[in-house]
Order: structure tokens, then C-alpha cells, then sequence
């Protein structure tokens, strides 16, 4: 398994207030983790929604049935989207500002837990105080699906009619990324790594990390680690990272941290997987950890600029399922999926339930269609009366490979629930999720291709970014080999190209720093004297900040030093270009490209400037 791309949780790097974490493998760059989640719409809603330009983030999905002498059966599934901000502008410009030559990105994250606020002030179902769990949709993007039953339900209706502005939430992101690694072997006994956890913990083996990383700091003697109070040259501090990565990985799981505590993190401890043995550990192998990353949450997003009386408008929809007599059950799908699925023609859900004789003799079959992102469905079964839900189910993709449509089934799974969340892992496929910032698709449109190897033949899929699409997922065949992804965006004022260089084929955040042309640039400047002139001082700026005094640059040449070196930051792949003036009453140039040196001679300067001799 490569690594390549993943966080180097040992190499971080201060970006101002922020953390960024190099990339493995990938020299100079770094990446971000996000500031906000908050909810975000896509698609379209009916006209005379006020407020909401695109499909609402929350969406209360109220599912009723007939269950016949059984009465009317209620229940909902709250379903809440969300994006994550991660502020790259304004780190990419402190970064430069600091001398910091680093190409910053997204950090994608693999879902999560959200915890809502004021649940018992806006008397909300008390489920909805509990954690929650975030599946990841895409590279930014994340969702939340939440089965209510019928009570719930009602609950949560009044309060929408009431007015939610007062809830918010705290979340936390999962992400992998690589351990610490140090040149340190040791051997140790789960057993006695667990005695000294339930010491630490008084009896419970669930801790909170704060203290787990102190303690291994201070006395890592104590943790039945096997090791000494001092490593020798090693820091403690990176020591303690490294230990705790590799504990997760093998004996724990991390939580967030209970609702009456500090945002923070836990980590439970399991028992049973910590029997009385000997277990060698080499920490400067590279091992895949996960780490939480606590951030502020936003459940409503644009819906806060909605008054109340047309919130629940907007929310709520009422699905009515067919009645059935005895003996059926509803089965609820939501698909957790990229809504534009680059290479699938259709996706589809198969159930199938085995007969039981002698109460059914007949196998039950039944098909979902996936169409939209993350709308819910249902599926009828009609079992015999008193018969538990219990089913086999496949997701199953119709591919359009090489101009003919091919067959992919998932892996065969089993449940007995009545709410069915289907992900991309389902899928005997890879989705890649492609994203571009909203603000880069409104100045260029986005053309994405991948390619590689299946079966020894070329292989390759092709999409397009814009301002009405700005994200999709390819569908990669699990047999394709050597995929990598590259892009060219076309200006849409001038029609200019500019590419991207190829990548591996992973998650993908394009943004006009992804292309070439935008970044730090540096450019050489010289002025030749031909005159009696001491000095001359030019002002020199970026194409796109001439109106901007934070950007602009005075230079000044001597007749002892008469070159200089500037550097830039270009924000645009399109605008890479600068400008420069004699002085504030000179008129600017014409722009230059980054790649023509700026060649002066003194005596070109106006007359204007003559008072700059000293």
C-alpha cells in the first residue's frame, strides 16, 4: 500500500495560528486541515424557496405507512450536508509572508462525529444530543443520516417550526496519515500495557489522550512498554506521538471526548485484544494512523438567514409507502455517494431475502436505484407475519468502460437493519472524488483526465469542471493499475490554458494554485546607470494588486548594487504576470510576463523622479 500523498504526522509545520502537515513523499507540500464544516446545498431547489439558491444542506425525509391492524407507522431520516472550509487563501499568503516555501492543499478526512448543542434547551430528541456519525462523501464533504422514529420525529418538526438559530455543533474528522518514525526498536506485553492503562485511568481502560501523551512524556517507564525513563537521544515528545499512533492502530480507537468535558480526545482501550504476550516493534517502519481533528461545526448554514415560519417548508418531505397488510417490513436506502460518478451509467442496490419454510417458500428479490447523491429510497419486503428483518444485500454498478458497458458487484453483505446507509466502499470499485473551489470555477472552466493500465491496455476517464458542477468522482476499475489524474483550466474571460502536472490518482482539491502560473514567483531586476544619477527606486507590483498597497514593493537600485531579486505571490494561473512605475505620479506598465527579467536604464526615468538623489 503506498503512502505517497498521505499527512507526515511527524513533519508539521506552523502556517501563523495553523498546523499543516507535509505530505509523504511529496516534497513542499503541506496540508490543511479545516477550519469549519459547515452545511452546504448542491443542485436545485424550486424557484420560490427564498434564501436558498441550491438543494437545502438539512432535509427531514418523513416516510408513513399503512401497517394495516398494526396502525399508521412514522418515522424520518435527517439527513444534513455538509463542506469544509479550510481558509488556503489566507494561509497561502501568511505562508509567503513568512518566507515559507511550501505548496499548501486540503487535508481530506474520512468522516467522523458531530455533537450537536442546545439539543435540551430547543427540545430536540434527546438521540440528537448523542454523538453523531459523519460519513465522508467526498474530499470536502460530509454527511450526516440520522433515523427518527415517530415521537423523534414530531419533536424535531416543532422545532423547526419553532427556530433552530441556536444550535450549532462541535466536530470531529478522522484522517490517516503516517507515524512518527524513530530509530528505536523495543518489545513489550499487552498485558501489562493494559495493568498500567487501568492504573492511569483508576480501573477504566478508555483515557483521554492529553493525559496518555503526558504520561508517556514523563515517565514512559510506567506503561509496561518496556521502556527506559530516558531513550537516550531521542525527544520525548516525538517518542510519545510515535507510541500513541501505533497503540491506536493495533489495540484502540479514538473518541471524542465525552459532551460534560472539554473538546478533546479519547482513547479506548480493547481488552480482548490485549492478551498476556510478547509483540516486537520497530518505530522507524512507516505505519498508517489515524488522528482526530476537532473543529467548529454548522448544522444550518445558509438556512440561518431563513425565518422560521419557511424553514420547515424547506426541510421537510413527506414520502407516503404503499400499505401493506401483515408481514412487511420498509427498508429505508441513502446512498452516501458522489452525486456525479464519472464512468457509472447506473447504480443500483440488490436485497434478497432466503425463503423460510414452511411460514415462506419464496426467496424475496429487490432492487434501489442510486440516483441522487444522497436522497433515500425504499424497499417493500413482504415476509411472513412475526418474521425478523434479515437480508443479504450487493451494490452492483453498470460501467462504461472502452465504449461498451460492463457489470461491477461489490462485496456481499448482510444486515438486519431497516435504515441502510450504502458507501463507496460497496462498490467492487475506487472512487476518486475531483473537487474545484467555487471561486476558481467562476473564473475558468476545469477539464479532468485519468488514466492508467487495465489489463495491460490503455485505460482512461474524462470530466469536466464548471460553474454548475464543481465536483465528481471517478469510478475506478479495482484493476487498474498506475492511475494518475491531470488537468487543464481554460480561462473563461481569454480562453488561456494553463495545466496541471500529473498526480497520483487520490483524492484531488483543484484551486488556482494547482496549475501552473500561480505560486511564489521570483523575478531578477537590474538597472544599468548611464547617467549621473546615485539611485533610482521603482515600484514594482503583482499584475492583479496594483490597487492593493500591501502587495506593492518600492525598489531601490544603487549605482553599488544595481540588481535586486522580488518575489511574488501570484493568486491567479491567469494573472501570473507584474507591473512597475517610476513613481506613484508614473503611469504602470504595460504587464510583464514572470519569465521577462525587468532590464532599467537610469536615464529613462521621468523628470519627476530627479529629487531622488541624494
Amino acid at each position: 500500500m503506498s503512502f505517497s500523498g498521505r499527512p507526515d504526522w511527524r513533519m508539521p509545520m506552523q502556517v501563523g495560528e495553523r498546523i499543516a502537515f507535509a505530505a509523504y513523499e511529496r516534497p513542499g507540500a503541506f496540508q490543511l486541515p479545516p477550519v469549519l464544516l459547515a452545511a452546504h446545498g448542491a443542485g436545485a431547489v424550486p424557484p420560490t424557496t427564498p434564501g436558498i439558491g441550491g438543494e437545502p444542506p438539512m432535509r427531514l425525509d418523513i416516510f408513513q405507512q399503512d401497517r394495516g391492524n398494526a396502525g399508521l407507522e412514522r418515522f424520518s431520516i435527517l439527513s444534513i450536508a455538509f463542506a469544509a472550509e479550510f481558509g488556503l487563501d489566507e494561509a497561502r499568503r501568511v505562508a509567503f509572508d513568512a518566507g515559507q516555501n511550501a505548496v499548501l492543499s486540503a487535508l481530506p478526512n474520512e468522516g467522523g462525529w458531530l455533537r450537536l448543542s442546545a439539543v435540551e434547551a430547543l427540545d430536540l430528541p434527546s438521540s440528537l444530543g448523542e454523538l453523531l456519525p459523519l460519513d465522508s462523501a467526498s474530499l470536502g464533504s460530509t454527511g450526516l443520516a440520522v433515523r427518527l422514529d415517530s415521537a423523534a420525529t414530531d419533536l424535531f418538526v416543532a422545532a423547526l417550526q419553532r427556530g433552530l438559530l441556536a444550535v450549532n455543533g462541535q466536530a470531529w474528522l478522522r484522517v490517516r496519515g503516517v507515524a512518527d518514525r524513530l530509530p528505536l526498536t523495543m518489545n513489550f506485553d499487552p498485558a501489562a500495557l493494559l495493568a498500567a492503562v487501568r492504573t492511569l485511568g483508576g480501573g477504566t481502560t478508555t483515557l483521554d489522550l492529553a493525559l496518555l501523551r503526558q504520561r508517556l512524556i514523563e515517565a514512559p517507564q510506567s506503561m509496561g512498554l518496556g521502556l527506559a525513563a530516558s531513550s537516550g537521544d531521542l525527544l520525548k515528545e516525538p517518542l510519545a506521538d510515535a507510541l500513541i499512533d501505533r497503540l491506536v492502530v493495533r489495540y484502540a480507537n479514538l473518541l471524542p471526548s465525552p459532551a460534560d468535558a472539554a473538546t478533546g480526545v479519547r482513547v479506548a482501550f480493547d481488552a480482548a485484544a490485549m492478551a498476556t504476550g510478547s509483540v516486537h516493534w520497530n518505530l522507524s517502519e512507516p505505519v498508517l494512523a489515524p488522528r482526530l481533528f476537532a473543529v467548529e461545526a454548522d448544522p444550518l448554514g445558509p438556512l440561518r438567514t431563513l425565518p422560521a415560519a419557511s424553514l420547515h417548508d424547506v426541510v421537510v418531505r413527506r414520502h407516503d409507502v404503499r400499505s401493506l397488510s401483515s408481514g412487511w417490513r420498509a427498508i429505508t436506502v441513502r446512498p452516501n455517494l458522489p452525486e456525479r460518478r464519472i464512468g457509472i451509467v447506473q447504480a443500483q442496490v440488490d436485497v434478497q431475502v432466503p425463503a423460510k419454510p414452511p411460514a415462506r417458500m419464496f426467496t424475496i428479490k429487490a432492487s434501489a436505484r442510486l440516483a441522487a447523491a444522497d436522497r433515500p429510497t425504499t424497499l417493500d419486503l413482504r415476509l411472513s407475519p412475526k418474521e425478523e428483518l434479515n437480508y443479504a444485500w450487493q451494490a452492483t454498478a453498470l460501467l462504461l468502460s472502452d465504449g461498451r458497458a460492463e457489470t461491477i458487484k461489490g462485496p456481499l453483505r448482510t444486515s438486519s437493519r431497516e435504515h441502510l446507509l450504502v458507501a463507496p466502499d460497496d462498490f467492487g470499485l475506487r472512487f476518486v472524488p475531483v473537487e474545484a473551489e467555487p471561486v476558481f470555477v467562476e473564473q475558468a472552466d476545469i477539464e479532468v483526465e485519468c488514466k492508467g493500465l487495465r489489463k495491460g491496455k490503455p485505460w482512461s476517464a474524462r470530466a469536466n469542471l464548471d460553474r454548475g458542477s464543481a465536483s465528481f468522482a471517478f469510478a475506478i476499475p479495482a484493476d487498474v493499475e498506475q492511475a494518475t489524474i491531470r488537468a487543464s483550466a481554460r480561462a473563461r474571460s481569454d480562453g488561456t490554458r494553463r495545466a496541471m502536472a500529473p498526480v497520483d490518482a487520490e483524492a484531488l482539491r483543484l484551486d488556482a494554485f494547482s496549475f501552473e502560473g500561480s505560486g511564489s514567483r521570483e523575478l531578477a531586476l537590474h538597472c544599468e546607470f548611464d547617467d549621473d544619477a546615485p539611485q533610482r527606486v521603482i515600484e514594482i507590483a503583482p499584475e492583479d494588486a496594483t490597487d492593493e498597497p500591501a502587495r506593492r514593493r518600492q525598489v531601490r537600485f544603487t549605482r553599488s548594487a544595481p540588481q535586486a531579486q522580488w518575489t511574488w505571490l501570484s493568486l491567479s494561473p491567469f494573472r501570473s504576470g507584474y507591473r512597475w512605475r517610476w513613481s506613484a505620479q508614473s503611469p504602470w506598465s504595460e504587464v510583464l510576463q514572470p519569465d521577462t527579467p525587468l532590464q532599467l536604464h537610469s536615464s529613462d526615468a521621468p523628470r519627476t523622479t530627479i529629487g531622488e538623489r541624494t
